[in-house]
């Protein structure tokens, strides 16, 4: 191969190898260079194409010769073509691969495809033109919706080694108690276990308050807390329990010495100027003008 041709080819390939990776999730952990985007979405492949199913029903690894259906190269020559699917690590191990071990929020998972044969992949394996990647498995929420439609087994040890309802996970250990409200509103992984998720919650926490809702809560902090996200203390309060306290007592900052003042830089004015809807939780907009009228403020 001369020079020039030699260097059009390596442009052309590396052009390739970069379109490859452009057009979807590429698995490079094993040694590899592959998009599924490319070849389901892009090019129509299904998928036992080249996934030939086992004895136990699974779909097994791609083979050389699987590739070769569609791809025309010889393995017994290698050459610089093979960059196109074999990563340059692979290749200084005489273009080895490794097998992929399955991740470890998965090790405990039981799963076969047989009997989710008749099924499309996109059922479970959510494909769009703009994303697709089936090297990220099924949300628990997916598998359980179907289960719940098709009449399938829903127990835990149908689809678990060890996870069972009445175990708790590793995760609730220690301080869980003291950290599982704002790892619940990170995830939705809660109603895994407990289906009914605001009747759990309220159980516990109409009985007992959390650790924030100290002596100092109910003079000074329960306020600020409010105005940034009402939505949460909404999880056990509704709108009648601040009116019911605030109509018959008043909130501390309303007995400073100065809250009355006329000076926008104190008192009711700063604190109107700042947050006019905390004052309307009590007042209508009408009262201001009750001193307000006819008073003319000065700086």
């Amino acid at each position: 191969m001369s020079k020039q041709k030699r260097k059009l080819f390596w442009f052309g390939l590396a052009a390739l190898v970069i379109g490859a990776l452009g057009l979807g999730a590429c698995k490079t952990s094993v040694g590899l260079k592959f998009s599924h985007r490319f070849h389901i979405v892009e090019q129509e492949a299904s998928c036992d194409q080249c996934h030939k199913k086992g004895d136990n029903g699974n779909f097994l690894a791609a083979t050389m010769a699987d590739c070769q259906e569609c791809h025309e190269f010889n393995p017994e020559e290698p050459s610089e073509a093979c960059l196109l699917c074999h990563t340059p690590e692979s290749a200084t191990k005489d273009y080895a691969i490794e097998k992929s071990e399955k991740p470890a929020k998965y090790a405990d998972l039981i799963f076969s495809h047989e009997p989710h044969a008749d099924f499309n992949c996109d059922s479970c394996h959510k494909s769009s033109s703009k994303d697709f990647d089936l090297n990220n498995s099924p949300l628990m929420t997916t598998c359980i919706s179907c289960h719940t439609k098709q009449g399938a087994p829903q127990e835990c040890e149908a689809c678990h080694k060890v996870i069972r309802a009445e175990q708790a996970p590793e995760s609730h250990a220690q301080d869980w108690e003291s950290r599982h409200g704002f790892a619940s509103r990170l995830s939705n992984s809660c109603a895994y276990c407990h289906p009914n998720r605001q009747a759990f919650c309220e159980k516990c926490h109409q009985t007992e308050k959390p650790k924030d809702h100290i002596f100092s809560w109910k003079t000074t902090g329960h306020g600020v807390e409010a105005s940034h996200d009402r939505r949460i203390c909404a999880t056990c309060h509704t709108a009648g329990y601040c009116i019911d306290c605030h109509k018959h007592q008043k909130p501390v900052s309303h007995f400073t010495g100065d809250w009355m003042a006329y000076q926008r830089e104190n008192g009711h004015a700063e604190a109107a100027r700042r947050n006019f809807r905390s004052c309307n939780v009590c007042h209508e907009t009408g009262e201001c003008m009750k001193c307000h009228k006819g008073i003319i403020l000065r700086k």
